[in-house]
């Protein structure tokens, strides 16, 4: 499966933030099983989550 867009958006917000994936699952109110299914495109997002995930960016920035 191909990484989606928030996944992408995601690793690069991860990066720039120096952030583990158990903070922003923590941060984001997700599961850090969650967080690394988005990345590594074995889980696409529903809209709801793409919007969460969205909001959390937003957030930190």
């Amino acid at each position: 499966m191909a990484l989606s867009t928030v996944g992408q958006e995601l690793i690069n917000f991860q990066k720039q933030k120096e952030l583990t994936d158990t903070q922003i699952a923590f941060e984001s109110h997700f599961s850090v099983e969650k967080i690394h299914q988005i990345k590594a495109g074995e889980a696409v997002p529903t809209d709801e989550e793409a919007q969460r995930l969205s909001a959390y960016f937003a957030s930190k920035k």
